[in-house]
């Protein structure tokens, strides 16, 4: 098979008029570190890919109380960025789990959305922000929680004439603090075995107002444990109250075994990581109490 046709235009108009014309057949190349390895391995075949860096999608920004990341904002830029790091610790929290330096630098973070891997690192603290994801067709633009993007391993709701050009994060509320864990078969350069991430919100009694437990790689998409979430709502941040949340979380996952874990181990750990993820989140709103 030829190679695919390149295209790089600078303008989102030109790009979204050559999906409209090829569809599924274009594919947008970002980092491609995922998309190359499939050309390579022929699983993908696409007819053009699209390169958008002459389009201005690398950027962070805020607007009305929303963080704005470029679908083409690199892991290096987010680690970077000093308005990341304070507002959304956890999302650092993955990139730094991200394989390494050489891939973060080309990694972007709409290429790790899009491949819609269940174990994709930084989807879980994305949606335990409340992420909303933009798609852009050359007719219109749709925004829409980034929860409801997933529809299965490798499967969203983008059409095929759809691009996803940025990521919209709302800034967490006061007394908010959250945390990302990551379990793989080594320390680093590992696909996850589990991944989650926690989000607990206090009100001014010291309960529970908000929580987010979101886990990957235990179910065809990343999830969140609503059960678990609902047991912590509306209470005190306490080792029963975790542990109660923890067990929910295992009853609520239907993970698969694979070359990395078996599904009964993939159970076990669940509850040890939900545990240690709350803890970690308790243990950062103590110590923005204290620096109040």
């Amino acid at each position: 098979m030829s190679a695919p046709d390149y295209r790089a235009p600078e303008l989102l108009a030109n790009a979204l008029g050559i999906k409209r014309e090829f569809g599924a057949d274009a594919r947008v190349v970002a980092g491609g570190t995922d998309l190359i390895l499939r050309m390579r391995d022929k699983v993908l075949s696409p007819k053009v890919l699209i390169d958008l860096r002459r389009i201005s999608l690398a950027s962070i920004s805020r607007h009305a109380g929303e963080m704005h990341l470029g679908a083409y904002v690199t892991l290096s830029q987010m680690l970077a960025s000093a308005e990341v790091r304070v507002a959304f610790p956890a999302l650092v929290e993955a990139c730094r789990s991200f394989a390494g330096p050489p891939i973060r630098n080309r990694a972007t973070l709409g290429g790790n959305i899009v491949n819609a891997s269940p174990a994709a690192d930084l989807v879980p603290p994305l949606i335990a922000y409340d992420a909303s994801v933009v798609l852009a067709s050359l007719s219109a633009s749709r925004v829409l929680p980034l929860m409801d993007f997933f529809t299965g391993p490798g499967k969203t709701v983008m059409e095929p004439h759809e691009v996803l050009t940025e990521v919209r994060l709302p800034l967490p509320p006061p007394r908010t603090a959250a945390s990302f864990t990551k379990l793989g078969q080594r320390r680093s350069m590992a696909i996850a075995i589990v991944n989650l991430s926690a989000r607990l919100t206090l009100d001014r009694a010291g309960q529970m107002s908000e929580a987010r437990i979101v886990l990957g790689s235990v179910a065809p998409t990343a999830m969140r444990a609503r059960a678990a979430e609902a047991i912590l709502t509306g209470n005190e941040p306490s080792d029963e109250q975790f542990e109660q949340a923890a067990n929910m979380a295992v009853a609520e996952i239907s993970p698969i075994s694979d070359v990395r874990s078996g599904k009964d181990y993939r159970k076990r750990v669940t509850g040890v990581l939900v545990r240690r993820a709350l803890m970690a989140a308790r243990h950062k709103l103590a110590e923005v109490g204290r620096n109040d």
